[in-house]
């Protein structure tokens, strides 16, 4: 019996090296673009951050630049648009602590099924995008930010159509005020990727070759901002790993970490990447 514990002992170490080695690090690594640098901004205690994303847990894709705008003192609010069942709130409140965010506000719009998505069949999205923009600039008038986080308004991140109405409408939204406006917001982040690590990362998803096609894409917009994340890492592990319902997909982007592996996987995902549309 020892013999066999040992021996069953032995094979369950191999098997989670093996697990571990299955990506490579260093190649990845080599994916981050070490040109790109992160805009110099004034952050202070008067700050206002809004992230909009359509999801619970999208969020945490930007959770190395919620963190570092709450470390730097900023208030951060996350409008959410979709409804989401119980379980799934718990979990954006669990998330929304980790990263500093201080109000969590849920729009409760339709979150359509995943076979919906795929056949890109979804209700109220294409046929309500006024009222959408109407949603976001409500949170926005009322909580007056200085940045404003989302997603693409290019392709939404991997082709989800929910992903990039949210973001069109509030690029509609950010553009919609001017000089003669008594306040409009200064800067707008939309998530991204280098090249390398879009190809890595989600050209091989089913919403990303339909979307472009459509789109009329070349794929993401280039990045023109990069963020070291070294730092926030473990907040946004912590962040991803209050999404238990959602492991898998969050695993497969990379949003937690390998444990066995955290080094190196904080490494090779060191940066996060924007395009910054500014004043």
């Amino acid at each position: 019996m020892k013999y066999l514990i040992l021996l069953l002992s032995g094979l369950i170490a191999l098997a989670t090296s093996c697990s571990s080695q299955k990506t490579n690090y260093e190649l990845i690594a080599g994916y981050q673009d070490t040109t790109l640098t992160f805009p110099t901004l004034s952050i202070t205690d008067t700050t206002r951050v809004l992230a909009v994303f359509p999801h619970a847990d999208d969020e945490t894709i930007a959770g190395g630049l919620i963190a570092y705008f709450s470390s730097q003192g900023a208030g951060v609010h996350l409008l959410t648009l979709c409804r989401h069942d119980e379980t799934r709130t718990k979990e954006l409140n669990c998330s929304a602590k980790a990263l500093g965010i201080s109000d969590v506000e849920i729009a409760g719009l339709i979150n359509n099924s995943w076979d919906d998505i795929m056949k890109d069949d979804i209700k109220f999205w294409y046929d309500e995008t006024d009222s959408i923009q109407q949603i976001i600039k409500r949170k926005t008038e009322t909580f007056r930010p200085h940045i404003i986080i989302t997603y693409d308004s290019e392709i939404g991140g991997y082709g989800h159509p929910e992903h990039l109405i949210s973001a069109i409408e509030t690029e509609k939204m950010f553009n919609s005020y001017n000089n003669g406006s008594a306040y409009r917001p200064e800067y707008l982040f939309q998530i991204t990727l280098t090249d390398k690590l879009e190809d890595f990362l989600v050209a091989n998803t089913p919403n990303y070759a339909p979307m472009l096609k459509k789109q009329n894409s070349n794929g993401l917009p280039a990045p023109d901002a990069a963020l070291d994340i070294s730092a926030f890492w473990p907040q946004k592990n912590e962040a991803a790993l209050c999404h238990a319902s959602q492991f898998k997909t969050l695993k497969k982007f990379y949003i937690i970490y390998d444990k066995n592996a955290a080094e190196k996987h904080q490494h090779a995902f060191s940066h996060e990447y924007y395009k910054v549309i500014g004043r």
